[in-house]
Formats: structure tokens, C-alpha cells, sequence
């Protein structure tokens, strides 16, 4: 016990444990204001998943490194699982809002996408440390492949804003492990150019009928194509339908002022549907306005400072990934669950990491600030060229 102290002592590890503690706290104060039972569950989570973050903290993370694989695939079948969901009865998968992405046992449920994430992070790190082959075009296919698979598969949940977090953090992982600029801008302009097919794919249902792009297999499903319109709407009519969610998040969130109407008070927010979830940034800005915003973005600012100097310090191959893509995949959640909030961005269902409800999420949250908690600790010394230092 002595030793846990004077690690978590060490001066990298504060901000982190600050910041965690800071989002944590605020979220269960915004959960409870939405809903007393919620909260209490919320509580239960947080326990939980400060256990998970200790254990992943304790063990040092090259030993942990050695399970990424089997994590990844136990991962992999999981997802697998409720996606077979979608298609025929299994036991503990069911239909919730259109989609199949928990497992729900006796006692408990889980979210597999949540922890393939992690496991992504840890396999991709795994993979890249030692090798070079994917600073050429073709190389690029192994890495991409890793990450595609499990995306397609969370795609076909359907969950879309999970999904779309993978790929800013694979991007961001193969540049820092030596991958050529070029190769990823070209990869990305093939997406761009993809993108209008992407949208038009399959028959418009409510729109003109493109000839060639009407016998391709539907890529965007027709509720995904309303929320992206209802963003760009202030038809009556819309906003009390598809627009409901984000205009009267908006508006709570909006309503706080500079100080907020104080903690628990949330007279527009109890309306939003999923306030406590997706949209609980407006939870936040109307009990403590333009001040509980700051912190919350203060906070995730520190977080991920802390993470970039514990990778960017890092020497050690693996360790060095391994914290880049935990912080990239936090990073890019937080970026999507904040645009989605404010309406700069479509409804996804992407929940804010600490702060949101869900159980999954959390221990998900949690478990990557224990890894960055014991890459900071654990930073060996490499006598050795710098990490990713090629010719």
C-alpha cells in the first residue's frame, strides 16, 4: 500500500488524478439532479471503476501488454455477439432505441464497444512498436485492418459515434509511430471523395433518386440522414421531433448564465431525453453555468496535457502508444459528445468520458487513466535511439 502512495505521489500522476476526480464529481452531481436513483447507480459505477483504475495502475503496463491480444478478440466475439443480437434472438442482447449494443446479464450489463477501445489501443501499440513495414502505402493495411474490423462490427449495432471515435485515434497513433504524412493525407482525401457516395448509397426515401447510387447497399440509414438535416433546421415541426434533443439542450444549457441556477436545479434540462447521458454538458451549464463549463473543459485540458507529456516523455516503444491512443480515444469522445451538445454536430450517442451515465463507460474511462496513471510511473530507461527515430 505504501508503494501505491508513492507512486500515485509521483508529479505527472496529479493532473490526471485531479482532472478524473474533478469530471467524476460533476457527474454524479448532474446525474442525481436528472435522476436520485440514477445517481445512486452512478456512485456504484464510480467505486467500481476507481478499483479498475488502482488495478490497471498497480500492474506494471508491459505485463498487462502481454493480454492485449486475447482482450482484443474476447472484445471482437463480444461485439460479435449483439450483433447477431440484430438479426436473431440471443440470450442478454435486446433492442434499445434501435440498436443492440449492450449485453445484459443477472445483476449486470455491459457495453463491449466500450472496452474494445481500450483493447483497440493497447493491439495497435502492440503491433506498431516494433515494426517499420507501415511506413509504406501497403503496410497501412494490417493496422487499418485492426480497426476496421471492429468498426464495421459496432457500425452494424448500429452504433455510429463509437465507431467514428476509432479513426481519428488510428490516425493520430500511426503518425506518431513514424507512418509517412503523405500516405495518411492521401487515405483521408479517398475518404473525402468517398463521402458524398457514403451519403447517397440506397434509395432516398424522402428525396431524389440518384440512378447509380440507388442499387448500392444503404451506408447511412434514414433516421442518421434526419438528424444531420435537423441540425441546419429551425422548422417548428422539426424541432419538436428530430431536433427535439439538441435544441432544448441547447437552450438548458444556455439558460445557466455565468454562475448557473445551482446544483440539482434543472428545470429545462429534466426535459431533454437522455439529458444524463448524451446531452449531460447542458446539465452542467445550467446548474453551473459559464463557470461549470469552464471547469469541465478545464479539467479535460489538463487530462490531456498530462497524457501528451506521459507520451511524449516516454521512450519505451509500446508505453509510448499505448497512452497517445488512450488519450486520442478520450480526446475524440470528448470533442464528439461537446459538438454533438452544443448542435455542431449530428446526435450520436457518444457519452462525455466521467461524466456521463453508464456503467461501461466509465469503468472504459477509468481503466485508460490507470494505464496513463502507470506509464507515468513506469517510464524505463531506454538506452536507445528515440522511440519511432527512422532514417
Amino acid at each position: 500500500m505504501q508503494k501505491l502512495w508513492q507512486q500515485l505521489a509521483i508529479a505527472t500522476n496529479w493532473p490526471v488524478l485531479v482532472a478524473v476526480g474533478v469530471l467524476s464529481c460533476l457527474g454524479v452531481i448532474s446525474i442525481w439532479a436528472d435522476s436520485p436513483a440514477d445517481g445512486e447507480k452512478q456512485l456504484v459505477f464510480m467505486c467500481i471503476g476507481l478499483v479498475a483504475m488502482a488495478l490497471f495502475q498497480a500492474v506494471n503496463y508491459q505485463k498487462i501488454g502481454r493480454y492485449a491480444w486475447p482482450f482484443y478478440f474476447l472484445s471482437l466475439l463480444l461485439i460479435l455477439y449483439t450483433v447477431i443480437g440484430t438479426k436473431v434472438t440471443v440470450p442478454g442482447v435486446h433492442n434499445i432505441n434501435g440498436a443492440c449494443n449492450w449485453i445484459t446479464l443477472p445483476g449486470f450489463s455491459i457495453q463491449p464497444a466500450e472496452l474494445m477501445k481500450l483493447a483497440w489501443a493497447m493491439v495497435m501499440a502492440r503491433y506498431l512498436r516494433f515494426r517499420s513495414n507501415y511506413r509504406t502505402f501497403a503496410g497501412l493495411i494490417p493496422p487499418f485492418l485492426l480497426a476496421f474490423v471492429p468498426l464495421v462490427l459496432i457500425l452494424k449495432q448500429p452504433d455510429l459515434g463509437t465507431a467514428l471515435i476509432f479513426i481519428p485515434a488510428l490516425f493520430a497513433m500511426l503518425f506518431v509511430a513514424g507512418a509517412k504524412a503523405a500516405h495518411l493525407l492521401a487515405i483521408a482525401a479517398i475518404g473525402l471523395v468517398l463521402a458524398p457516395g457514403i451519403w447517397l448509397a440506397g434509395p432516398a426515401p424522402d428525396g431524389p433518386d440518384y440512378p447509380f447510387f440507388r442499387h448500392l447497399p444503404v451506408l447511412v440509414k434514414p433516421y442518421q440522414r434526419a438528424r444531420v438535416m435537423a441540425m441546419f433546421s429551425n422548422d417548428p415541426a422539426t424541432l419538436q421531433k428530430t431536433g427535439f434533443q439538441q435544441h432544448n439542450a441547447l437552450i438548458a444549457f444556455g439558460s445557466g448564465g455565468f454562475a448557473g441556477k445551482g446544483a440539482g436545479v434543472i428545470p429545462v434540462g429534466a426535459h431533454v431525453p437522455e439529458s444524463h447521458n448524451d446531452m449531460v454538458f447542458a446539465l452542467v451549464g445550467e446548474q453551473f453555468g459559464f463557470v461549470g463549463a469552464a471547469a469541465v473543459l478545464g479539467a479535460y485540458l489538463v487530462l490531456f496535457a498530462a497524457g501528451v507529456e506521459i507520451a511524449g516523455s516516454t521512450r519505451e516503444p509500446f508505453g509510448r502508444l499505448v497512452a497517445l491512443g488512450v488519450i486520442s480515444l478520450l480526446a475524440g469522445q470528448t470533442f464528439l459528445n461537446l459538438m454533438v451538445c452544443i448542435r455542431l454536430m449530428p446526435v450520436t450517442g457518444v457519452t462525455l468520458p466521467f461524466v456521463s451515465y453508464g456503467g461501461s463507460s466509465l469503468l472504459a474511462s477509468f481503466m485508460s487513466a490507470g494505464l496513463l496513471l502507470n506509464i507515468g510511473q513506469n517510464r524505463p530507461i531506454v538506452m536507445a535511439r528515440d522511440s519511432f527515430d527512422f532514417d
